[in-house]
């Protein structure tokens, strides 16, 4: 049993060597949806969910004001009349990142 798992420990740390390669913004943002978002939007977000609505290829502007101070931007017409977002401003930093998911997920149409 103590070879069979000193076999498997060896194995994993081996496979698990050498530098990792660096997140994308776009994967970094993923994490941040999947973490903050699917809570109410879906988990593509493409696709409506049980209380947002899809926000795939949404601008930074409108992703910044709803995230930081759930506003909309000047001129924005909103797809849902709800107000059961709740401000993130914890993921000021992530906002690039989250733009980069969300455009990419639009492209996956």
């Amino acid at each position: 049993m103590r070879l069979a798992f000193a076999t498997i420990l060896a194995i994993t740390l081996s496979s698990c060597g050498g530098p990792s390669k660096p997140m994308t913004p776009a994967e970094r943002g993923r994490i941040v949806y999947m973490t903050n978002c699917v809570v109410c939007h879906n988990a593509d977000p493409n696709l409506p969910g049980s209380q947002g609505p899809p926000i795939a290829g949404s601008s930074r502007e409108l992703v910044y004001d709803r995230v930081m101070f759930l506003k909309y931007p000047p001129g924005y017409t909103p797809k849902r009349t709800t107000h059961a977002m709740r401000a993130l401003p914890q993921l000021k930093d992530r906002i690039d990142d989250l733009v980069a998911f969300l455009a990419e997920a639009a492209k996956q149409k």
